[in-house]
């Protein structure tokens, strides 16, 4: 009777699995954070140009004084600021998100190696038993034949 299909490296390959869901997961988390720092800076650009209307509808209005422009120029630096700094932000998790894409891609081609394995060992087990099962087939078809043979030799000599 052939053996059960067993592979010997289910614990690694299970290892392997999890090894991808973590490293999707982490990759789900830089993609998340990388997401909240364009929203963040999609509302600062908004309101900068907010600023900026609002600014050129008190030149157009008018008198400004000296201490507004020097207010208006140090508001804007400190946007300007910030905004370099969102953009930082967002490269560092542009390029987060990258190496994390990398690192799953990596931990699923090395899952898949072992499945493929895997696979490729339940394949020939599966022709071992079925070759297995035709050489019974066979030698049973052989036992019987020769009985009947045998049978009608005796018959015949009766």
């Amino acid at each position: 009777m052939a053996q059960r299909f067993q592979f010997r490296l289910e614990q690694v390959l299970n290892l392997r699995k999890q090894i991808e869901d973590v490293k999707v997961r982490e990759l789900a988390v830089a993609k998340k954070h990388l997401l909240e720092i364009d929203i963040a800076l999609n509302k600062h650009v908004e309101k900068q140009e907010e600023f900026l209307k609002a600014c050129v509808e008190l030149e157009k209005n008018g008198m400004v004084t000296a201490e507004q422009v020097m207010t208006y120029f140090e508001y804007k630096e400190a946007l300007s600021k910030e905004e370099k700094e969102f953009r930082k932000r967002q490269n560092d998790w542009m390029l987060e998100v990258e190496r994390r894409r990398r690192e799953a891609v990596k931990a699923s081609r090395q899952r898949q190696l072992l499945e493929n394995l895997r696979d490729k060992k339940k394949r020939v087990h599966a022709q071992e038993v079925q070759s297995e099962e035709q050489k019974f087939l066979d030698e049973v078809s052989s036992i019987a034949f020769a009985r009947r043979e045998r049978a009608k030799k005796s018959v015949s000599f009766s």
